[in-house]
């Protein structure tokens, strides 16, 4: 996959979950909108998959752990989704401190393989391999980042508009991914011309 095709694939479908959100009517037996938690877990598993699809073009989303139970807890632990070894702050990848969550989080800390499942306080940090183009790579990371606000805000009792607030915003930065340049830069240039 190209990365051309990367942003239309991603494109159509935001726009697909776009057209999904409406405004609930308010009265619960005949709102037959779709419901906050369908659009959550549906959003979420287009994440999940652009966030796999996006290694490709050298982006990765890994988990370090700043703390759990164990006692031997040292550092940041990262996991990945990948099967890669990554340590914190790896050479071979670009950490901006970009972070898609931050919070507490139930799983188990690769810390030990001892550890069962507990509640602990996890980061989502998005990185970049340095052999990758880092200008896209932060086009991309934007726009996970609002897919992920997208998920936030389709909590239970959110309203909808915040969900699609962030999916529109996701369209615009993938329209100016795709474009031979973003739109600003083609106003500004417009603009001189015409002056």
């Amino acid at each position: 996959m190209t990365l051309f095709e990367f942003y239309i694939n991603l494109r159509k479908d935001v726009l697909r979950q776009i057209s999904g959100v409406g405004n609930s009517n308010g009265y619960f037996l005949w709102d037959n909108t779709t419901p906050n938690y369908l659009i959550k877990y549906r959003l979420e598993l287009l994440l999940d998959q652009y966030i796999m699809d996006a290694k490709a073009f050298g982006v990765y989303v890994v988990t370090r752990y700043a703390d759990c139970s164990c006692g031997a807890h040292d550092g940041y632990p990262v996991e990945n989704r990948y099967g890669l070894k990554i340590q914190y702050q790896d050479e071979q990848f670009v950490w901006e401190g970009c972070q898609l969550y931050q919070g507490p989080r139930i799983s188990t800390c690769p810390c030990s393989t001892q550890n069962k499942p507990n509640k602990n306080h996890v980061i989502d940090d998005i990185i970049y391999s340095k052999s990758s183009i880092i200008a896209d790579c932060r086009k991309i990371s934007a726009i996970l980042f609002d897919i992920h606000e997208a998920i936030v805000n389709a909590a239970d009792k959110k309203t909808r508009s915040g969900i699609r607030e962030h999916l529109l915003r996701a369209v615009l930065r993938i329209n100016d991914a795709i474009l031979p340049m973003p739109v600003d830069e083609y106003i500004a240039t417009a603009t001189h011309r015409n002056a």
